[in-house]
């Protein structure tokens, strides 16, 4: 069984890099966050069933999941989407979901991070609650959604040998520690999908005029030049043990959808 983790998907470019990505190659399983995919923050009804029309099986949030207002009256329909499962439990939707593929139990978790990040329950804690009350047969794929290189690394540890698979997303920068500890397949950051010469997904100037005048500006998503594809795919036994793994990172030339 063949399995693709996509990276934070960033508005239109993200979509239509993920779009081509998928044109030859074909998965079992496909994970992607896509908390920034409707015009860089947030997602829409509409960015999610173009999404779905890609055969996306599980899509995972961030801190950005409520960005637009509209997810607050569909998210309870949208049965592929997972946001964070360490907010309060009087939020709408769900922090994790189990999804039936290939004859097997599939469990993907999204959690936050805690540091340089909004204020959240412990993901730590948020974690042990959920694995307890899985069968022992699911095969469990976690999106920590974190700013800290080393809250990501200390829970992939944490969760070493109980969850198969541990991605940090957040960063939009792919890191280059895709490895197994032990039985756990992990990553630091998936990287992100999006244009190639922007930054972190969106038009420069905006941002570089940000950091040099200090003075508040709209960031819009880079539509223009090439675009990037991020993330990874892996192989899954009859045991689901990991066999095969590696990183993804692909340039296109831009089009138009």
């Amino acid at each position: 069984m063949k399995f693709l983790f996509a990276g934070d998907i960033v508005g239109r470019s993200g979509r239509n890099a993920l779009r081509l990505h998928l044109e030859n190659n074909k998965y079992d399983f496909i994970v992607a966050n896509v908390e920034n995919s409707a015009a860089g923050f947030g997602i829409t009804d509409k960015v999610y069933n173009d999404l779905k029309s890609m055969k996306i099986h599980a899509m995972t949030a961030g801190n950005h999941v409520w960005d637009k207002k509209e997810v607050e009256t569909c998210i309870d329909k949208w049965d592929m989407f997972i946001r964070p499962a360490n907010i309060s439990s009087k939020a709408c939707g769900q922090g994790y979901r189990i999804f039936d593929a290939c004859g097997r139990k599939i469990c993907v978790i999204n959690l936050l991070g805690r540091v340089f990040m909004n204020i959240s329950n412990c993901p730590f804690e948020s974690f042990d609650n959920i694995y307890e009350s899985l069968d022992k047969d699911c095969f469990i794929i976690v999106d920590f959604h974190g700013e800290a290189t080393s809250e990501k690394i200390a829970f992939g540890n944490y969760v070493k040998n109980r969850a198969h698979v541990v991605t940090g997303t957040h960063t939009h920068v792919q890191t280059n520690d895709l490895r197994l500890m032990d039985n756990t397949l992990y990553l630091t950051d998936a990287g992100m999908c999006g244009a190639y010469d922007s930054i972190l997904g969106m038009e420069k100037e905006s941002i570089i005029d940000r950091f040099t005048t200090n003075m508040p500006h709209r960031f819009k998503v880079e539509t223009k030049g090439n675009i990037l594809f991020n993330g990874f795919s892996f192989t899954i036994d009859d045991d689901n043990i990991i066999r095969d793994y590696k990183l993804i990172n692909e340039v296109y030339e831009s089009v138009e959808a």
